[in-house]
């Protein structure tokens, strides 16, 4: 019967941590933790390598709890990924949360002098009905909202340049649109997001 059917492979499909490959590649991280851990897909790969072989070999369960070299989201992250994973089926709806996410950086973190003119208002309305729209909210503890690129493959330093530097409220938002769609591009080519099971399971 082993040469008729594969049982290694329904094994795996069981075990499979995989929740969504596309937009953004979601996996189950079985280590305990609050938070969500955005890892480089290379460094993703090393881990889901060694978690396959702690699978078939008997003894081998701590490495299913190692954590791969990651980064931490919390501080208002796990917001825009508690958004992001709700909506993961629909890559419009994520990438119009991407571009509010980058419209609150704006408005926290970024000098900008349109937004010191009477256009603020307009700004912040756009926030609420895009907030409206989507269901999203953070918190009052958001310290940030773009997740945390690494700096060879996204200079965060040009995002404020190009929002601090808009000199009309349409350029603004123009620049938010292009800055945001390239981060999100470079999320779903080079990242994946890791769940704790609680997390995942309560944004079900």
């Amino acid at each position: 019967m082993g040469d008729l059917i594969d049982l290694t492979s329904r094994f795996h499909r069981r075990e499979s941590n995989l929740i969504v490959a596309y937009p953004l590649e979601f996996r189950r991280g079985e280590w305990q933790s609050a938070h969500a851990a955005l890892c480089r897909k290379e460094e993703s790969l090393r881990y889901e390598e060694r978690r396959e072989k702690a699978l078939l070999e008997p003894g081998q369960g701590h490495v299913l709890q190692s954590v791969p070299n990651h980064v931490r989201l919390d501080e208002g992250y796990h917001y825009t990924v508690a958004a992001l994973f709700r909506h993961r089926s629909d890559e419009t709806a994520m990438r119009r949360i991407y571009r509010l996410a980058g419209l609150m950086e704006c408005v926290t973190n970024v000098p900008s002098p349109v937004l010191r003119s009477d256009l603020l208002r307009r700004f912040y309305q756009n926030i609420l009905e895009e907030r409206e729209s989507l269901g999203v909210v953070w918190g009052g503890n958001a310290l940030h909202f773009l997740l945390p690129l690494d700096p060879g493959l996204y200079n965060p330093s040009l995002f404020f340049h190009y929002l601090s530097t808009a000199d009309s409220l349409m350029n603004l938002f123009d620049a938010i649109e292009v800055e945001t769609g390239r981060q999100f591009d470079i999320l779903s080519k080079h990242y994946v997001i890791y769940l704790p099971e609680r997390f995942s399971a309560a944004e079900q």
